[in-house]
């Protein structure tokens, strides 16, 4: 393993590998950032502060894929389903989701973001539907997601 991230580190690459890895990662539950960030943690030669870097790094990749599920959520709830009934029958669901999730609605988001459940693209989606201000999704979302990746590096490290 230390080989390809000399390989990688190299030309400044593993700071782009782990960025689009994570995007890929906020999508595809098989590609697992947590894991990557273990393993980078545990496995690799990389000092402290390196490794803080690259979870942040981690965190911001995340982000990006969320903000665009976010944007994808907003859009969807715009949009409407538009002669499709099931569709705006599911819509419907969610909005009411969100209403009974009103008064909470912020601390889903963190609980989300720092501990990963509920999923954060589930989060994402349903915040960009029921009409959350994208700027308080993405400050909750990036601050719990670094607190998350830091904290996962940092433990990796230290066993």
């Amino acid at each position: 393993m230390q080989s390809v991230l000399d390989s990688l580190d190299a030309v400044g690459g593993i700071y782009v590998a782990m960025f689009l890895f994570a995007m890929l990662s906020g999508i595809f539950i098989l590609a697992n950032a947590e894991a990557a960030v273990i393993a980078l943690g545990a496995a690799s030669t990389y000092e402290m502060p390196k490794l803080i870097v690259l979870a942040v790094i981690v965190a911001l990749g995340q982000c990006v894929t969320h903000a665009l599920v976010f944007q994808s959520g907003r859009g969807l709830a715009k949009m409407g389903a538009r002669g499709r009934p099931r569709l705006e029958a599911r819509i419907a669901k969610v909005r009411a989701l969100g209403e009974k999730w009103k008064k909470s609605e912020l601390l889903l988001i963190a609980v989300g973001a720092v501990l990963g459940f509920p999923p954060q693209f589930l989060i994402a989606l349903l915040a960009g539907m029921v009409g959350i201000r994208f700027r308080t999704f993405m400050a909750i979302d990036i601050v719990g997601r670094i607190v998350r990746f830091v904290t996962i590096v940092t433990i990796a490290y230290a066993v």
